[in-house]
């Protein structure tokens, strides 16, 4: 195990790490689906206990894993890929914590495009297409689902009123379109 100075969580070591990162590395799906299931439960953990959201925790790992295949190439060069991936998702959630205060009290975005480099902002262009044709490849109610919360920021019991729907219709139907959308986005960028 792998201990962080000051924090409950633990990454816990992965047999075979660096053989599974180079089968990442050269494409393997398997492989990523091996580390992601074995990181994902910890990972989203810390998240869910820094945003209090599990919608959020679940945004945030999805990004993090997502970035994570976009990137593969790099993994092999990794010592310690637990430690690694841990701050990288840590600093993600972080990241949605500061952009929910700005919304909170009005500010502006500190224009971040400046500080990106041309890769990164490819790389995001990208990911919200992808995106956003998996939604809209979903049906009708889960995207409406998907649309209120996710773009429109309401909350359960408002989307339920507005379709007319019980609020566990509406957690439903965002955990099935989130379910697609991982599916679909994780079969394309396999490929």
């Amino acid at each position: 195990m792998i201990h962080r100075k000051g924090r409950h969580n633990h990454t816990v070591y992965l047999p075979d790490e660096a053989g599974l990162l180079g089968k990442i590395a050269n494409g393997d799906t398997t492989a990523f689906a091996k580390v992601f299931a074995h990181y994902r439960k910890q990972l989203y953990t810390t998240i869910f206990h820094l945003t209090g959201s599990r919608e959020m925790a679940e945004d945030v790992i999805q990004e993090v894993f997502i970035k994570v295949w976009l990137h593969r190439e790099r993994l092999p060069v990794i010592e310690h890929f637990g430690g690694w991936i841990y701050r990288v998702t840590e600093h993600a959630g972080f990241k949605v914590i500061r952009e929910l205060r700005r919304t909170i009290t009005g500010s502006e975005p500190v224009t971040e495009a400046d500080k990106k480099d041309p890769l990164d902002l490819y790389i995001e262009k990208e990911l919200d297409r992808l995106l956003n044709e998996a939604v809209s490849r979903l049906p009708e109610k889960q995207q409406q689902t998907y649309k209120l919360i996710k773009q429109d920021g309401l909350k359960r019991n408002e989307v339920a009123d507005q379709l007319l729907v019980s609020p566990e219709t509406v957690k439903w139907n965002l955990e099935q379109a989130m379910r697609s959308i991982r599916r679909f986005c994780l079969a394309k960028l396999s490929h």
